[in-house]
């Protein structure tokens, strides 16, 4: 998704995404490639690395909306992820680190190399990240104005010793 926003890539201007990972995220991420590069339903699409690269730079951003049974059946998605590549990089200590490298119908190519997960203590996600991730996903099983307060309690949690809002905010969400 850096890439997508930095580089202001379009799904038809590339000709290969080459993923370069840790040894063990080939059977896990890219094999059986009859499952993994047209995943049959969201759950298989979850762990379908050609499917989740080729959803992000198709829709700039990955959340629930983008592993429904419908949408992993999107042409777009479905023929860029027959792009996606993969090329193992023993020198990777374990699955925090990956590197997705984009070459371009015209010739160019961009390059993005993460040693940490964002997220991770190395890389925490700012709040903004995690904010807009929750109510992008929330969307799926609770009102706007729950996830909002949500949000709003557990910003306050370290001042607080009372979690009682907290959980029935998420009892009433489910």
């Amino acid at each position: 998704m850096h890439l997508r926003k930095e580089y202001e890539l379009k799904a038809g201007e590339i000709a290969e995404i080459v993923c370069t990972v840790p040894p063990g995220q080939v059977k896990r991420n890219f094999e059986p490639e009859h499952v993994k590069y047209s995943p049959a339903n969201g759950y298989a699409a979850i762990s379908s690395i050609p499917y989740m690269v080729a959803a992000a730079l198709v829709e700039g951003h990955l959340t629930l909306k983008e592993v429904t049974d419908e949408k992993v059946r999107d042409p777009q998605i479905l023929a860029l992820a027959r792009k996606v590549k993969w090329h193992v990089d023993r020198s990777y200590r374990d699955y925090q680190n990956a590197a997705v490298e984009i070459r371009l119908k015209d010739g160019r190519s961009c390059k993005r190399e993460q040693t940490d997960a964002i997220g991770s203590p190395e890389i925490p996600a700012p709040r903004e990240l995690v904010e807009s991730k929750f109510r992008a996903n929330a969307e799926y099983g609770m009102v706007s104005k729950h996830a909002n307060r949500i949000i709003e309690v557990v910003s306050g949690l370290e001042n607080s010793a009372d979690i009682n809002e907290l959980t029935g905010l998420l009892r009433r969400s489910t």
